[in-house]
């Protein structure tokens, strides 16, 4: 059994839930993080039945500036040591986009 632990970020969607599901599958146990606690929930649950891994959740939005250092502080307080950083929370800039044409 692998005892790697791996921290997606993004993991309530798309590609993050994708990344936490292969993680699992080849074993790895995961830290959850997203703002949709909900859907991490979900998925927490679901991996850990078809998987019998360990999940955390740790709920955060990450285009807040003082989320990492929260998380960051949740990990140390948990005593839990990250193998393996999956950044994959979007960012995005507000507004339209111009041509350059």
């Amino acid at each position: 059994m692998n005892s790697e632990l791996v921290l997606v970020t993004g993991a309530s969607s798309g590609i993050g839930l994708e990344l936490a599901k292969c993680f699992a599958a080849d074993q790895s146990n995961l830290i959850l993080v997203a703002r949709n606690t909900a859907a991490m929930e979900a998925l927490a649950s679901e991996l850990r039945r078809e998987h019998q891994i360990e999940v955390h959740v740790i709920t955060a939005d990450l285009s807040l500036p003082a989320s990492p250092p929260q998380i960051f502080d949740e990990l140390q307080s948990r005593g839990i040591v990250v193998d393996v950083l999956v950044n994959n929370a979007g960012f995005g800039w507000p507004g339209s986009l111009k041509s350059s044409r």
